[in-house]
This record gives C-alpha cells, structure tokens and sequence, in this order.
C-alpha cells in the first residue's frame, strides 16, 4: 500500500542547468576576472541560482545534459545538427557551475544517454505523484508537454507558463504539444516536423481533428482538409511520426532523487574561494545569506564589528571615517565621524569641527570629500592618505569605496562612520604593497598632492553670471518657441515633440522619410541623433529638430540649472572633481558637471560668458594644443608626423599633403578636412564607413585614404599591433607613467566585445598619458599660482582655467605656459595656446 499524499508539502523548482548557462553566457555582453577568464555565464546562472534558494518554502535541484550522445542522436544521426556551435569558452563555465552547484548542497543529476528534459520528466511526475508542485526553470519549449495543474514553467521572461498560457498562444493543449512539435518541427534541434506546414496551421489541423494519430490517418485517406496540408503532411507522414518519438520525453528513468530535502550543508570554505578566485565579491553576502544553524563558517566576509573605545582628540596619522548626507555638495551635513588607530575605533557622537583643528590632513577612504566639508567651513586640513585612489590605481574599474571593500577586503562598504574608519585603515595596509614602484610614484607624485590642488578648486569654486544666464536661458527659449511652429509647420500637424513613438511615426510614417538604422532592443526606427543627421538635407524638418533638441538640452541642463547651484554663502559655483571615475585617468565633474559644456557649437560657446572673473580679476584659459597627436607621434614613434610637429607645421595639412602626394600650399579645406577627421579617428577605430558618412563621400574614396594613412605614417599601424599583442599577453595596456587598465575583454570569443576592447587597448596609453600630463601639471602649478594670488578654478579635458590678479596677469600666463610646456620631455615639443579675457568665452 502507498503512502498518503500530503495536500500541499511545498513546491520543488527543477532548473534546466544547460538552459540556464546559455541564457545566461548571451544575456550578459561580457564579463571576465582581471585574469582574463569569461565568467558571464557563471555569474549570471549562480546570481539566479541564489535567488531561488533565497525562499525556504521551495526545493531547487539542477540538471544537466550529460556530455555523452543521448539515445536521440543514436535514432537520428541529425539531431540537434543544426544548432550554432557552442562557444569555446563557455564549456569550462559548465563545469565550474556544476561545482558550484554541488559547493552549495544542492542534489545535481545527468545521465549517459539521455537529456536533462528526460530527467526533469521523471523528477516532475515523481514530485507530482508525492503532491508537490513543481516549477520548471528552463527556454526549452519541450517541457510545455509535463505541463499541468501541479506543473508551471518558469521562462526566460521569468513568467509562470501554465496550460492556459500555452493555449492561448499557440491554440493547443498540453496534451497536444508533443503532436504541435511532431508537425511544426524544430529547427533548433534538427527535428523534421512536415516540411512546409507551420504554426498557425499545425494548430488549425489539431483544433479541428483533436490528435496528431486523427490527422495523420485522414492525410493517408486523402480527405484532409485543407488541400495544402493534405499534400504536404502525405508527403512528410515518416517525418512527422519520427519527429513525435523525438520530441517525447522519458518519464520513467531510475533517477535517485529525494524529493523533500531542501538542501545539503553548504560548504562554505571551498565555496567562498571559488567565488574570490571568479571575483564574485558581489555574491558573497547572498551566499552568507543562506546559512543556517547546520552551516558554521570558519571566517565571515561581512564587516566585523569593530572594538569601540572613549573619544579622545585624534592624533596625526588616524584613519577617519564618516558620513555625509552627500558628497558632491558642500552644503552637505557631517553627520557622523570616527577613527581608526589600528586597534580601536572612536566615535563622536555629536561631530564638533573643533575637535578637527590642528590637523594637518585627514587620511581616510575618499578622504577629498571630508577635507573640502571641512576647508568651507574654515578648519583648513588637506587630504592624505587616501586608499581609495590606491584602490582605483591598482585597477581602474574599482571606482567606489563598495568595489575597493568588496575586491580588497571581502566585505561590503560598511555603513556606519566606525566601520568605514576601519575598512580604510586595512585597506590602507593592504593595498600598501600592491602598488608597484610606477604606480607608487603615481600615487605619491600625482593622485595624492592632485587631491589637495582639487579641494582648494572645489571650495573656491567659479563665479557665474546669474543675470546673463538668466538672459540667455529667455532667449533661447523664444529660439526653442518658434523652432517648435516651424516643425509643427514642416510636420503638417502638432504633436509632442518630446515623444520619441510620436516623432517616429511623423518622420518615418507621415513624411516618409527613409530610415537607415533601428534600435537593438525594440527594432524601432531610431530618432536619435546620429539617425537623424544623414538625413539633414532631405526635409526641413530635419535641422530645425536637431537645433531644437540642443536647444533645450542646454537650456535645462545649464542654463536654468546652473543658477540654481550657486552657493547662497559664496556666491560661487563648486563643482565636486572625481579622480576614480574614469578609466583612463581623465577628471570628471558632476553637480554640476562642467566636462559637457558643449564648444563645438557657438551656441554652446555662448555658455562660457556666463562665467566670470571677479572684481579686480582676469581669467586665463590654457589648452593643451593636440596633445593626443603629439603624444601618438612619440608614442608610435613615427618619423613623419613627429618631423611635422617638430616643424610646427599644420598637423592636418601637413597629412592631407603626405596621403595625397600634393604640395601644402595645394590642399583643399575638403582635404585637410578628411585629415583631421581620420587624425583625430585612428584611435577610435574609425572606419570607412564611418568616415564616409561624416565626410559624405564615396565609400571607395574613404578606404582609399585609411589605407594610404597607415602606409604613410607605419608607425601608427606598428604601435596599434604591439600595443594589441602585448595586451593579449598581459591583459593590460599602461600609459608613459605606468597607469594601468586591465582589459580582460581583448581575448573574448564575441566579436563585438573584442573589437571594443581592442579599441580601448590602443586608445587608454594615449588618452591616459594625456590625462597624466594633465594632473602633473596642476599639481606643480598650484603652489606658484597661489604665491601670486592666483588660483586654479576649472579642469576640463586638456584645458585649465586660473583666476589671477589683473597686475600680475602676464607673469601669470607666462608662468602656466612654461610649466605646462616643461612638464613631461617627449620627442616632439608640447603645444599650449593661453588666453586672457574678463570671461571664460573670451579667453580663446
């Protein structure tokens, strides 16, 4: 006699673990470990694998397909022939999920000769007939056939798919599925079907004569209707029955399973060093997550809490931790701080600036956003030793203090002042012998004293012209009111400009216009602005919207929000600098952000009016003349073009000459044009076909002029080749002063993927030496800008602006221009153009 089966004993989730690798390795672009090793398809499966595990109430067990021929491929040679090949690197991810799944006490099964469809069968009915409901994890479409009551798949959607489900988009039942696959067929897997008949009316033929055996048996009678599926389905019936024995699962295999047992014992030591050895850092917590009582960790990557003692006045060379209500705001509120001596944390509890007095500087993880806090409200201290940018030096993708925790220290940010205070002290100790002695004087030479030049320039901060902004944000909105009744005029009707569907169907649908490209993810026809461009010269609607949606950009994002970012108590605008936001080295500035103030255009020129010198002062602009160029010339080692900035001749048409074989004097702008645009593109791969849409210009003639580019200038093509096969090798490509980024990417098996990071690898020792020069260079002129009343406001790409006394304004520009020329010795003299002018606008 049987046992009674319980009414509800809990749900029993079967995950398809080959399904799940696959979606998971396509839905992530890519991801790899600083070694180099693809992880996307490991990580995506375990993030949903924990997710699951997350509810008690449910059993989850894994299958998979076992790496012998299934019973299947001996009855048809074909089958599954025809599915793309698997990609090389994600065989090895399979196996390190199957470990993982085995680290986390889970029951995993495959077996010789049959799928893991075959083994979700067998488990679904035994869980069935034990009472359980069952979930189904899995894109194969074959499990629609175990579907029931009891039995849902779970798809990639994650939606829950039942009979009525499958129903309703398909038109056949559950129990018709096996037969809807016998006639469809399968492509994905080879299987025949009935060549010709599709969907739509395999499903009319089952509606109307309820079975595959009805359908089959009328098409060998010839009276099956309609006439078409009659002929074809006559002339497939072996393929359709073969097809029905593929598609049929097995139910009945000698599986050992025990339905009922949640889990196993986790374990942990093993698990937790997979995870650091794939840098899943960010999963640990989840897997901390799932302890229970049966589960005793040796060491714990949470956060320890640390060993409180009295405050007392800190002494030179704590660690500090604290709290803002936000760090990019000097209005911001202190609202908790504490320190770190190495063995016991101190917290104030009500912070009285007071206690900071007489502090040189303060050392702690983003030690910048404590310092200027401080400065503003007159306590003058610098930042110190700051392992944040140790961090972001020693891998420029770890860009926050939640990253530096997670990879350094095994652990999330902690949330409390105490423990941040503690979290920098042992990232302090750790990351001290990390760094190699190139990124050591990196970090001792540059990004340290960087950090002081960039508080004073954040806590001084910029004055603007309210009343001009004010002016200027009325009158482009006039502007942006009558471009609005020239598109709606040109569109024949009005419409919300704003609403990408609506301007789609005006352009494309009502006008007619050709549209040459479509977003990935919808397959719309795309309305920005690089689709629209092309399309300048074929309707007059064309400029007006591009002008409109400059327009109003820069009236929101400067115009009208500049105004409202001014400090009451200063009059000024701070902007916060981040020296660990971009990968190759640049400064960022945010709220507001003064790197995307547009200059191509005069209209967003106009925007630097608005920022003024004060009473009794001058601003002096100081740009870098090509420096990407120069430092490619020196970096490529290329005899020509070095030669052609030696003579101080024009970089561009001094190219368009040498590709063209035309003397200098003979060059077109159209010419020098193309010369510049490739220049300026070589390290941004640029194409020919990208270059013959900017240039509008035949394809042909584009390919012409990169070919003869690189065989002008070999250097160029040499150092591109080098500079791949070194990253190739080492993972990592560095600028002149060792700044590293990792590129793992370069050796993905995606295409797509591989080219970007190709292009990343080229272009990071040009772009990050220019961003070094950059910072050396504020870094030596602070202190002798000061010395005579001068004072460094805005960095912005290769540009610097000073407020300077009107006396000493000369001394100033002569001053910048030397130290700026002299700052780093290349094989081609530096350039820098210097202007002065009562505005930003009118330093150029």
């Amino acid at each position: 006699m049987s046992a009674p089966v319980s009414q509800n004993p809990g749900t029993v989730v079967l995950v398809d673990g080959h399904a799940l690798a696959y979606r998971s390795y396509f839905a992530i672009s890519s991801l790899t470990t600083s070694k180099g090793e693809s992880v996307q398809a490991i990580f995506g499966f375990l993030r949903q694998l924990l997710r699951l595990l997350r509810n008690d109430a449910q059993q989850v067990i894994v299958v998979f397909d076992a790496p012998a021929k299934t019973f299947r491929h001996e009855q048809f040679e074909g089958y599954k022939a025809g599915r793309a090949k698997t990609p090389e690197d994600l065989p090895g991810q399979i196996n390190r999920i199957r470990k993982l799944v085995d680290l986390l006490g889970l029951q995993r099964f495959e077996m010789p000769g049959y799928e893991a469809d075959d083994i979700i069968g067998t488990i679904t009915r035994r869980a069935e007939a034990q009472g359980y409901q069952v979930r189904i994890l899995t894109s194969d479409r074959d499990a629609y056939q175990l579907l029931d009551d009891q039995v849902r798949v779970i798809n990639s959607a994650g939606e829950l798919l039942g009979p009525a489900e499958i129903h309703e988009k398909y038109g056949v039942t559950v129990r018709q599925w096996v037969d809807f696959r016998a006639l469809t067929g399968d492509a994905s897997d080879n299987i025949p079907g009935a060549k010709g008949i599709g969907p739509k009316t395999a499903a009319k033929l089952l509606q109307d004569y309820g079975s595959l055996d009805a359908v089959l048996q009328e098409a060998q009678n010839g009276t099956l209707k309609p006439k078409g599926a009659q002929e074809k389905i006559a002339a497939s019936i072996e393929d359709v029955k073969f097809s029905r024995e593929l598609s049929c699962m097995v139910t009945d295999l000698d599986v050992d399973v025990q339905i009922g047992e949640k889990r196993g014992k986790i374990d942990l030591e093993p698990l937790l060093a997979e995870l650091r050895d794939l840098e899943f850092n960010s999963l640990v917590r989840d897997v901390m997550g799932l302890l229970g009582d049966g589960d005793a960790p040796q060491a714990t990557p949470e956060p320890e809490a640390p060993t409180l003692a009295p405050w007392q006045t800190p002494t030179e060379g704590v660690i500090w931790g604290y709290r803002l209500t936000r760090e990019d705001d000097l209005q911001a509120e202190l609202a908790e701080v504490a320190t770190w001596d190495g063995e016991a944390a101190r917290v104030l509890e009500q912070v009285e600036l007071a206690e900071f007095v007489g502090q040189r500087s303060v050392n702690a993880i983003n030690a910048k956003a404590l310092a200027t806090h401080l400065m503003v409200r007159g306590v003058n201290v610098l930042p110190g030793e700051d392992p944040m940018l140790m961090a972001y030096l020693i891998d420029s993708a770890v860009t926050t203090p939640q990253l530096a925790c997670e990879k350094h220290l095994g652990h999330a940010w902690p949330d409390q002042a105490a423990g941040r205070a503690v979290a920098g002290g042992r990232l302090l100790d750790a990351l001290q012998d990390k760094l190699d002695e190139r990124r050591r004087i990196l970090y001792d030479q540059v990004e340290k004293p960087l950090s002081s030049v960039l508080a004073k320039m954040e806590v001084h901060g910029i004055r603007i012209d309210s009343d001009y902004f004010r002016a200027l944000s009325l009158s482009m909105g006039a502007r942006i009111g009558n471009l609005e009744s020239d598109i709606y005029g040109h569109a024949g009707r009005e419409f919300p400009i704003g609403s990408r569907d609506q301007l789609e169907k005006v352009l494309y649908d009502e006008l007619g216009l050709a549209s040459s490209k479509k977003t990935k993810l919808t397959g719309k026809r795309s309305t920005a602005v690089g689709a629209l461009e092309p399309l300048r010269d074929e309707h007059p609607i064309i400029p007006a919207l591009l002008e409109y949606r400059e327009l109003t950009k820069l009236k929101s994002t400067y115009l009208d929000a500049m105004t409202q970012l001014v400090n009451p108590h200063t009059g000024r605008l701070h902007t916060t600098f981040s020296q660990t936001s971009v990968a190759t080295g640049r400064l960022s500035s945010l709220n507001p952000n003064l790197q995307n103030i547009p200059i191509r255009t005069e209209t967003g020129r106009e925007i630097r009016k608005g920022f003024v010198a004060d009473s009794g002062y001058c601003l002096i602009s100081a740009d870098y003349s090509q420096l990407e160029l120069r430092l490619l010339s020196h970096i490529a080692d290329d005899p020509k073009m070095q030669q052609a900035f030696i003579d101080g001749a024009d970089i561009h048409r001094r190219t368009a000459s040498q590709v063209l074989g035309v003397s200098e004097e003979l060059v077109q702008p159209q010419q020098r044009r193309a010369a510049k645009t490739v220049n300026f593109g070589v390290l941004y791969g640029m194409s020919a076909h990208r270059l013959s849409n900017d240039l509008k210009i035949p394809y042909a003639e584009a390919a012409g002029f990169i070919e003869r580019y690189f065989a002008t200038y070999p250097g160029i093509r040499e150092y591109i080749d080098r500079t791949l096969a070194f990253c190739r090798e080492h993972l990592y490509v560095e600028t002149l002063m060792g700044r590293r980024r990792y590129v793992p990417e370069i050796n993905a098996s995606n295409k797509n993927v591989r080219e970007a990071a190709e292009r990343i690898a080229y272009n990071m020792p040009i772009q990050g030496t220019a961003a070094d020069i950059m910072k050396l260079a504020m870094v030596r002129l602070e202190g002798q800008l000061a010395a005579l009343g001068a004072r460094l406001l805005v960095q912005v790409h290769d540009e610097i602006l000073v407020e300077v006394p009107e006396g000493v304004a000369q001394d100033v520009e002569q001053l910048i221009r030397r130290e700026m020329l002299e700052v780093y010795d290349l094989k081609v003299p530096l350039g820098v153009e210097v202007g002065v002018g009562p505005n930003w606008y009118d330093t150029k």
